[in-house]
């Protein structure tokens, strides 16, 4: 069984070799920006105890740690307008997963659990920025919608989306109960709960790391 939790200092150690297999998983597959994951193992795995940030671990079985993400309350200034950074939002920052368990699109669940979280604590909206055009679009197929482009600093394009909260009761049921099956960003899937379960359909990674760099081309 599946669920979230408010992550600890003692997970530090399982983040960090989660998010080093992430990184050597990513080279394996000649992805970009996996050198800078690699750099920054550490600091990823500190936000579980970070004061400025809210770090939440996805477990199996209440043990193993196979996902994490982490909630900021405060906007990126380069990404979101001072109107917008004073609107009640999450905004969704180095969400990992182990690479064994891609088949079973747990980053997609992490994603929609946030969406309902914010809507159970009336929060507007969930938003999350990306440097790849490849990542941006998938984002929008998880019902998020392109904001704006932005131009950053040595001529990069960062990307900012947001989606509404929304309640996603399915997706809460399944992570509690273990219940298959969710039907995700409005559209119906089945969620593998074991190696041996069915695989669900295709999805890209959603995740930014530390340093704003993405992974465009990652099933999760």
């Amino acid at each position: 069984m599946l669920g979230m939790r408010p992550a600890t200092s003692e997970d530090q150690r399982a983040l960090a070799a989660m998010i080093q297999v992430r990184s050597e998983w990513m080279k394996s597959k000649q992805l970009t920006n996996w050198s800078s994951w690699g750099r920054h193992v550490q600091e990823l795995a500190g936000n579980c105890a970070r004061r400025d940030g809210e770090m939440w671990v996805l477990v199996e079985d209440h043990r193993r740690i196979v996902g994490c993400t982490t909630i900021l309350r405060t906007a990126a200034p380069w990404a979101w307008t001072a109107a917008e950074a004073d609107e009640p939002a999450f905004y969704l920052n180095g969400t990992v997963t182990d690479p064994a368990e891609r088949h079973r699109k747990l980053g997609t669940l992490i994603a929609d659990w946030a969406v309902d979280r914010a809507a159970r604590e009336n929060v507007t909206w969930v938003r999350r920025d990306c440097t790849s055009s490849a990542l941006a679009a998938y984002y929008e197929q998880q019902g998020f919608n392109l904001v704006r482009e932005i131009s950053t600093v040595g001529g990069r394009i960062s990307y900012a989306l947001e989606r509404r909260a929304q309640r996603v009761p399915e997706v809460a049921s399944w992570l509690i109960s273990g219940i298959p099956n969710l039907r995700l960003a409005g559209r119906p899937r089945t969620l593998a709960t074991g190696k041996r379960s069915n695989v669900v359909e295709a999805a890209r990674f959603l995740s930014r790391s530390w340093n704003g760099a993405a992974e465009p081309t990652m099933s999760m």
